[in-house]
């Protein structure tokens, strides 16, 4: 049973090499980056290739395979919110023409499943399936704000990674956000990941009124004076609520500056 167990371990290291590679990886960069043995790690991507896991390019390296995104494709949490957010997303990015991303929660990361983006910015992030910290991007403020509140204090107990000098930072600094995102239903992330664009999210509902999604808009920091795209968000959040089957509600207040954090 442990073998078995340091096999699949090891199989899902191997995987877990590609969600942050859009271009392929040759053996030995798979073995390096996964730590698992340059001859075991022939064995096993030779066993996920013929399932279809992971595909050969004409060069010889390795990408993800569409028989394990078709096996993604299904997990209950994302494949019904997809379909029914999806025509609410382009609405929205025809409405601004920036682009438009939906987000979950998965443990203490945010995890992206869709987006409406032009094809200028197709390669890009966030992409499909990447995984970002919470505290830094405005998807990930709102699922925080909404967590349990030992996921909170779990996040809050920790260093928080900073990937510009605007990144949130401090702990009591973080506190203060969360109270503002569940006060004003928004967020905001102001050149905390990207010095050039700032996103704005809210919350999406489900049947029970809990929250299951985060929609953000993302747009260049030099809008970020239009007071009208939090809004938009979160209109286009509540339209997927309701077609989820959430409860209705009221929009709370809207402030007249994008710029502030919350």
């Amino acid at each position: 049973m442990n073998e078995r167990r340091s096999v699949l371990r090891r199989a899902l290291r191997i995987l877990d090499t590609f969600s942050d590679s859009a271009a392929g990886l040759s053996l030995s960069e798979i073995s390096r980056r996964s730590g698992v043995p340059l001859t075991t790690t022939h064995r096993i991507v030779t066993e996920l290739h013929e399932w279809g896991a992971l595909e050969r390019d004409d060069g010889g390296d390795y990408r993800i395979g569409l028989r394990l995104w078709e096996v993604a494709a299904r997990a209950p949490r994302s494949v019904g919110l997809q379909r029914i957010a999806l025509p609410f997303m382009q609405d929205l990015y025809e409405t601004t023409r920036h682009g438009v991303h939906l987000a979950v929660r998965e443990k203490d990361e945010v995890v992206f499943v869709e987006r409406f983006v032009s094809p200028e910015r197709a390669s890009a992030r966030p992409r499909i399936g990447g995984r970002y910290a919470m505290h830094a991007t405005a998807v990930g403020l709102v699922l925080l704000a909404h967590a349990p509140v030992e996921l909170q204090e779990e996040v809050l107990s920790r260093p928080l990674a900073s990937f510009t000098p605007l990144t949130y930072s401090s702990q009591r600094e973080l506190r203060q956000v969360l109270a503002t995102v569940r006060r004003t239903g928004y967020a905001v992330s102001d050149r905390q990941i990207d010095p050039a664009f700032l996103s704005v999210a809210a919350p999406i509902h489900g049947p029970g009124n809990a929250v299951v999604a985060s929609l953000s808009l993302i747009v260049p920091h030099t809008e970020s004076h239009r007071p009208s795209l939090g809004h938009l968000v979160q209109a286009t959040a509540r339209g997927i609520s309701r077609a989820l089957g959430a409860p209705t509600k009221p929009l709370p207040h809207q402030p007249s500056d994008m710029r502030k954090g919350g």
